[in-house]
């Protein structure tokens, strides 16, 4: 590839194109003789002289070898046909005028022949490079998938600059790199492996390019380093072909993300069907169980009875919270969950959330810091309720029945703060930034009960977010957590 660049400086080369030129010089002046002989004009041997400049020209390459036989031409007019013949002095002093005449007329009509083949060499080679161009993307257009993307590649490159084509893939398992190579004597496809530590010293060796998909760097491409010193054209056609394998590159990761994005849409939308069937089947049972039991619970005498019913009673209002939670989640994941805002009073929203959490917690102590005026809030009253008794249920099955659990409002300038805090076992300093996340359990404590699914808190999240508030979680210096959270006032106030 080295050789056929330099070719044009080539000795040999050089030789071989004076050699043309003399060769058409001299058929010009046999020629020019025979019209001399008949009796024609002098005008007719310079045209014959200036027709061999011009066959020259189409026949050699570069602009210099027109000059050369433009010069030529006229030293041998003078020569051979102009008095004293056989000399390079004219008697003539008019001739002086003939000639740079003729040597002008020589040189421009060399160089617009010239010109016109190197436009036209020009114009063959830019359709030569279309015509690759439109070959490799039509082959990359019809790949399906990054492997048949790459292997189609380096059949493209190795046939292009006729050399063995070399592709690391970097997309890795553990810490090894897969080779593909092509040879383009055999055609033959050899895979190999490479460890990470060895990249750079094998890219090193060849003239690598390496091909990035949204910043992240999928394969390098390696090809002898005598690539690179290639002419000028092709150097732009090597760029635009490494640009359409990037571009092919992209589609295929594109289609990769749109299916593994279209499989987890799908299983997404399974789940909350399936979720949500369940929840609905499960409710008439459960409220059927609940009041069931807690008729029993008035109803029997025997203490071991009670306490059997008392189980009965309490985990089937654990399972109603499991199925609420899970119903509204399913609402909130697919955007159907409508909030319906009113002024509710701040006070009315507390004693009924504490009031629905006693119902199966009676013994635990619930005390109430609320401000004295009444306070007005613009929220789903439904909506808020669920939140506060999540927290509060969070509270409760992280507390002994000794230890108080805390509700606090407090009004702090446009923001209603409402606080839960307990004084139970607290929250690992690794699960706070991670205690909202959707079916995430604690080590130690689960985040939602006891028995639970991780949903509680994220749905709280979730509630709250749709208020346009937020919600924190931290732990409190003397034990336990508080989980807080504002609705802005000013969307409130009337």
């Amino acid at each position: 590839m080295a050789k056929q660049e330099k070719n044009y400086q080539n000795p040999r080369f050089i030789c071989w194109q004076v050699l043309i030129i003399m060769l058409l010089i001299f058929l010009a002046t046999l020629l020019s003789f025979l019209i001399n002989y008949y009796g024609f004009t002098e005008a007719n041997v310079v045209i014959v002289y200036i027709l061999s400049v011009l066959l020259a020209s189409r026949y050699t390459r570069g602009f210099a070898y027109g000059i050369f036989s433009s010069i030529v031409a006229t030293i041998s007019f003078n020569f051979f046909f102009t008095e004293p013949v056989y000399t390079f002095t004219v008697y003539d002093k008019s001739y002086i005028f003939t000639f740079i005449i003729m040597l002008l007329a020589a040189i421009f009509s060399s160089t617009l022949t010239s010109n016109l083949i190197n436009a036209k060499e020009r114009a063959n080679i830019q359709e030569r490079q279309t015509q690759t161009l439109y070959e490799i993307t039509s082959s990359l257009a019809k790949t399906r998938g990054v492997r048949d993307v790459i292997a189609i590649s380096l059949k493209c490159l190795s046939q292009l600059f006729d050399c063995d084509v070399v592709c690391v893939v970097t997309e890795k398992e553990k810490e090894v790199l897969e080779i593909i190579k092509l040879q383009k004597n055999t055609g033959d496809y050899i895979y190999d492996e490479l460890k990470e530590w060895q990249l750079n010293t094998f890219t090193a060796q060849y003239y690598s390019v390496p091909i990035d998909v949204q910043g992240k760097r999928v394969c390098i491409i390696c090809m002898p380093n005598e690539v690179q010193y290639v002419k000028q054209d092709k150097h732009y056609l090597m760029e635009s072909v490494f640009m359409q394998i990037t571009i092919a590159m992209e589609r295929e990761y594109l289609n990769k993300e749109k299916e593994t994005a279209k499989i987890e849409t799908e299983q997404e939308r399974f789940k909350s069907n399936l979720l949500r069937a369940v929840s609905h089947d499960l409710r008439t049972p459960l409220s059927v169980i609940t009041g069931a039991s807690e008729m029993l619970l008035h109803t029997l005498d025997k203490p071991d009875d009670i306490s059997v019913a008392k189980g009965i009673y309490e985990d089937s209002i654990w399972l109603t919270r499991l199925v609420e939670n899970i119903l509204s989640l399913t609402r909130i994941q697919e955007g159907r969950i409508k909030v319906a805002k009113e002024l509710e009073a701040v006070e009315e929203i507390v004693a009924e959330s504490i009031r629905q959490v006693q119902k199966h917690a009676a013994n635990y102590k619930i005390s109430v810091t609320i401000p004295d005026d009444v306070l007005f809030v613009l929220m789903d009253r439904k909506l808020i309720v669920q939140v506060l008794i999540n927290l509060l249920d969070n509270a409760i099955k992280h507390t002994n029945f000794k230890d108080e659990i805390n509700v606090a409002v407090t009004l702090d300038s446009d923001k209603v703060w409402f606080k839960v805090s307990d004084s139970g076992t607290g929250i690992e300093e690794n699960d706070l930034k991670r205690i909202f996340d959707i079916f995430y359990l604690t080590d130690n404590h689960r985040a939602d009960a006891k028995r639970g699914m991780g949903l509680g808190l994220a749905i709280c999240k979730a509630i709250v977010n749709i208020h346009g508030g937020e919600i924190y979680v931290e732990n409190n210096s003397a034990g336990g957590a508080t989980i807080s959270f504002y609705l802005k006032r000013q969307e409130a106030m009337s």
